[in-house]
């Protein structure tokens, strides 16, 4: 499983839930015009982060936080020379100076911590990410400076926090906050919803050009949904593409669905979709597309799924999908929405297999 593209069209919240549901290891590195950095997974999780944004070293914020002084730093990087494991300073502080353990955990976490929020503000630039078994502490190769930890921290928790710090949520603890949308996001994702995320990751591998990769998107919405239509998007106009769980048509519903033409009317939710390359979970409203779809769908509930296909930079395939007439709740839909990016993904490197 390789990532690779722009910011501008997958964002790094949207790559860390990736990387998070997939349980991948390897690195992710980022580059836009003013810096670059990485960070380093471990099952899905976060072990290590730096970034040129941030050059201050371990040493050097815990002699700013006065948990070591700068005669202690000083004589464990000497230390650190001399061995041939290079084990990481932190380790040599709690071993020579007896310093907490904690203490230096707590640096390291909130040091990784202001490096992923930096680059949740990243909104250009490119990333690449590869699949590698991370070297462990004491790898001659690791550079023993480094923010590292030997228990990550959660991609979830981290894209959740960031999202609340930037909000500035106050009257409430940051930690009941967030230990609660991790709650509701894991009961949205019920554990039949990640391991089928897991399995159809795994399919898109290897997919078939194109229209193998429309097919895997309507077979998974099928696990979700009741029912759903992809659209082919030409200019202003929604072409069907295909269709599962419609019904009580004289004819194939396949055949009605292909012959499909929808207007994308300005101010309208597939426009919305379009323009900002986000899913969206609403009401249908009354634009003349949508009054077509919901003529044609006869009936739909209130709360619908729109979601985009991104390919080369702009919206290819839109995925509609409801569980009409029941209504009820659009499980492991989260899920969903990360395989739709990832499915982007393979197929901006499908196209790129041919040239």
């Amino acid at each position: 499983m390789a990532l690779e593209g722009c910011l501008e069209d997958l964002g790094i919240r949207d790559i860390l839930q990736i990387l998070s549901l997939s349980k991948k290891s390897g690195t992710l590195n980022l580059k836009n015009a003013q810096g670059e950095g990485l960070v380093c997974f471990m099952d899905g999780q976060v072990i290590r982060a730096s970034s040129s944004f941030f050059p201050e070293t371990l040493g050097q914020l815990l002699q700013r936080n006065k948990i070591a002084t700068e005669d202690q730093v000083t004589e464990a990087l000497d230390w650190q020379q001399r061995l041939s494991s290079h084990p990481p300073l932190g380790q040599i502080l709690i071993d020579k100076f007896r310093i907490a353990s904690s203490e230096i955990e707590k640096i390291v976490v909130t040091q990784i911590e202001k490096i992923i929020f930096n680059f949740f503000s990243w909104t250009e630039g490119k990333f690449s990410f590869q699949l590698e078994e991370m070297k462990s502490f004491g790898d001659a190769l690791l550079n023993p400076l480094d923010f590292m930890l030997e228990q990550g921290l959660s991609s979830q928790r981290l894209v959740i926090k960031g999202r609340k710090v930037a909000e500035m949520c106050g009257g409430e603890d940051l930690d009941d906050l967030i230990e609660r949308e991790l709650s509701e996001m894991k009961n949205q994702q019920s554990q039949y919803g990640l391991d089928l995320l897991r399995g159809m990751l795994a399919e898109l591998e290897y997919p078939e050009l194109g229209g193998g990769i429309i097919l895997l998107i309507l077979r998974y919405a099928s696990e979700i949904m009741d029912r759903a239509i992809v659209f082919d998007v030409r200019g202003n106009q929604l072409v069907g593409l295909g269709q599962f769980g419609l019904s009580g048509f004289d004819v194939s519903a396949d055949d009605i669905v292909r012959k499909m033409r929808l207007p994308v009317d300005s101010g309208s939710l597939f426009a919305q979709v379009l323009k900002d390359k986000v899913v969206v979970r609403s009401a249908l409203k009354n634009s003349l597309g949508e009054e077509s779809l919901k003529e044609f769908l006869d009936g739909v509930p209130e709360e619908v799924f729109l979601g985009p296909l991104v390919s080369g930079g702009k919206v290819v395939a839109l995925l509609y999908g409801d569980n009409f007439p029941a209504s009820q709740q659009l499980h492991a839909a989260n899920a969903f929405e990360v395989f739709l990016s990832q499915a982007g993904m393979a197929m901006d490197q499908a196209l790129l297999g041919t040239d």
